[in-house]
């Protein structure tokens, strides 16, 4: 990982110091960028262009760094540039074939267990388009975390009480008895599906909630399998009732001092003169109450960490639950939670909104029949979660290079083209086996003299996107901005189709052949690497 090297042997030069290892916009300018000069300038009173100076020469003189970079430069106004050396790209490859599939993997997480909860949508109703984004992002995060070292817990939490479901299992007792549903019960088409089916059934009373949740969560176990999501554990709110959780929670926050009784109600006192109910008049427990235990109960379990991915619509909640946690004795740095926006559907110029309650859904699972789960995975996670997006499914549909999903897995066909072309590997033999075991590293020889035949601007361009794959592991696993994935990946395509549209793979010249099978080989791992952690498919034709 060299830019965690890069910030390492700089902070050795100049301890405490605090300075930031950057990524510049363009490859021309560098591959890292540091503003030391900046920090030493306003220590010791001098200008950004001294310190400067000073750093270039004293890395320049370091064989460590110049056996890595090849440029060191200062740029003003205050900014040292290190780009990487041709020979250090070349020799990098061979990491590659070394660790094979844990190539990129990283300690940073040192075995630490994390609890990540995304989706759990309340079972009122099938899974929709706007929760395939949490359920996008949060699984391909959770990938990105095991792959950097952490334990991590892929989690549901399925809300089967509370009065959304009080109103769930009321709509289908009313559709059931041929009865008008009221503007703020549930007016799906799936509720009537449900009566009709528990009519014939026979279901009735109590057990109609019970049986209604059942459903929903196997419709929503069937659509997030389709859509290649997994989760360790489908969690029930109403195992914590049971369990007496929620109770003993609150009976601590009291016992501590953090509650307060007004209006017949119980709250939980917060900063300053502000606090929020935890127990309503009636006696009823609420969100909250029930996300402080579901919390306890996730350390408890052993998770050192737990995050959370909630749409929008939940921020005031974040500092609520945050103060509960805290209130327990724990540390509030324990819990994350991740928001993310809205998500509108775009079909030509029609934009749909979303709404459970008025039955007006556009379903998870219509859309994955219409464009796939390949589609539906890499454009949720093109953008931020912090912003918000549009889902163009005519574009999502198309098979051009307009297409980024297209266009990433065209590349990857292109490169087992490759070797289904070649005279040098065996095609009756497994490849993937003979490069876990560095067979094919000896019969393509990569020795220097091999490399060093990798000269041109594309050939270098793809050692720099394969070299810098382990840093982007090892930073989205600390900031989560998974949409850097997605954007690595569909310019490694690019740079791929570059390359291969102006050079040849397949030639005479034996030495040279090897050479570009060597990186064709490396760019097909990464890029295959890169779609696992997606969840994409890779395929070998199109």
């Amino acid at each position: 990982m060299i830019k965690r090297w890069l910030k390492q042997k700089i902070s050795e030069h100049y301890p405490n110091s605090e300075f930031d290892v950057l990524v510049p916009p363009d490859d021309k300018m560098g591959d890292y960028s540091v503003n030391l000069a900046f920090v030493l300038a306003k220590k010791n009173g001098t200008s950004p262009a001294e310190e400067g100076q000073k750093i270039v020469e004293k890395f320049k003189a370091d064989r460590e760094f110049t056996d890595r970079f090849g440029s060191i430069e200062f740029v003003n106004p205050g900014f040292v540039n290190f780009k990487f050396s041709e020979d250090f790209l070349r020799d990098s490859i061979k990491d590659v074939f070394t660790v094979g599939d844990e190539f990129g993997n990283s300690d940073i997480g040192k075995g630490m267990k994390v609890n990540l909860e995304f989706v759990s949508a309340n079972p009122t109703g099938p899974l929709t388009v706007g929760n395939a984004r949490a359920a996008s992002y949060g699984d391909t995060l959770g990938n990105i975390l095991k792959k950097a070292g952490y334990k991590v817990g892929k989690e549901y939490y399925i809300n089967d009480v509370g009065v959304q479901i009080q109103k769930l299992g009321e709509s289908i007792r009313l559709r059931m008895n041929n009865e008008d549903l009221g503007p703020d019960l549930y007016q799906g088409e799936y509720i009537k599906e449900i009566a009709k089916e528990f009519f014939d059934r026979g279901v009735r009373g109590e057990d109609i909630i019970a049986e209604a949740v059942k459903i929903m969560v196997e419709k929503a176990k069937s659509t997030m399998e389709s859509l290649g999501v997994s989760f360790d554990e489908w969690f029930p709110e109403s195992k914590l009732h049971e369990s007496g959780e929620v109770k003993a929670a609150f009976e601590e926050l009291a016992s501590k001092g953090h509650v307060v009784e007004e209006e017949g109600a119980k709250w939980l006192k917060m900063d300053g003169d502000q606090k929020t109910v935890l127990i309503k008049s009636d006696g009823s427990t609420t969100y909250l109450m029930n996300d402080i235990a579901y919390t306890k109960n996730k350390f408890e379990r052993g998770f050192d960490k737990a995050i959370n991915i909630w749409g929008t619509d939940h921020h005031g909640d974040v500092p609520r639950l945050k103060a509960g946690v805290t209130a327990l004795g724990y540390d509030a740095n324990r819990l994350e939670i991740l928001l993310h926006q809205l998500v509108m559907l775009k079909r030509k110029d029609e934009k749909l909104k979303i709404s459970k309650r008025a039955g007006n859904l556009v379903l998870l699972d219509d859309l994955l029949s219409e464009v796939g789960k390949d589609a539906i995975r890499f454009f949720f996670l093109t953008r931020d979660l912090n912003t918000h997006m549009e889902f163009d499914v005519e574009l999502a549909k198309e098979q051009s290079k307009q297409n980024p999903v297209f266009y990433i897995q065209y590349a990857f066909a292109r490169l087992s083209s490759i070797f289904k072309k070649s005279e040098i590997l065996n095609p009756k033999s497994d490849r993937d086996s003979r490069l876990r075991t560095g067979t094919f590293s000896e019969q393509t020889n990569i020795k220097p003299e091999i490399l060093n035949l990798l000269k041109e601007e594309e050939e270098l361009k793809l050692l720099r996107d394969i070299t810098k794959f382990p840093d982007l592991v090892e930073e989205l696993a600390e900031n989560y901005h998974i949409h850097r994935l997605a954007q690595y990946t569909l310019d490694l395509a690019s740079d791929f189709h570059k390359f291969y549209e102006k050079h040849r793979v397949i030639i005479e010249e034996e030495s040279l052949r090897s050479a570009r099978l060597i990186l064709s080989e490396a760019v097909r791992k990464v890029l295959a690497e890169c779609l696992e952690l997606m969840g994409l498919s890779a395929p070998e034709k199109m």
